[in-house]
């Protein structure tokens, strides 16, 4: 089959886009993966520092370890935008709010939400040693 003349370099023309358009959903990928990661990250981290505070007995000492702990774990490339921490004689809960990490664009508006918020609360227990009511 013989090419015609008019077809010439029609190639160097669709290959930029093309590339230009795989590249532009790589990006969004990754976004999107470290969104999610980012989202897992903060929810494990969180609950582990709720937990952390509820068993040191939910006071203000345990509170400030128990946030020490949580942002040593979180790490620099998420930015915690606020820490709220409840307690009770029950319950202790925490409101946490962070934006995840973003690439050269920000995708998070095609995500869904451009932070993410989660909320703990954990039981305080008290020990309970044999022989004792």
């Amino acid at each position: 089959m013989r090419l015609r003349r008019d077809e010439r370099g029609t190639g160097l023309v669709a290959l930029p886009w093309g590339i230009l358009a795989f590249l532009t959903f790589l990006m969004l990928a990754v976004q999107v993966a470290m969104h999610f990661y980012s989202a897992s990250v903060v929810t494990a981290v969180g609950h582990d520092a709720t937990r952390r505070a509820a068993f040191g007995g939910g006071d203000s000492a345990a509170i400030v370890d128990a946030e020490r702990w949580l942002r040593s774990r979180i790490g620099p490339a998420i930015s915690i935008e606020r820490l709220d921490w409840s307690s009770n004689r029950d319950i202790v809960a925490l409101e946490l709010s962070a934006r995840p990490p973003t690439l050269l664009i920000d995708a998070s508006s095609l995500i869904g939400r451009r932070s993410i918020e989660r909320r703990f609360e954990v039981r305080r227990e008290l020990a309970r040693f044999a022989g004792l009511p």
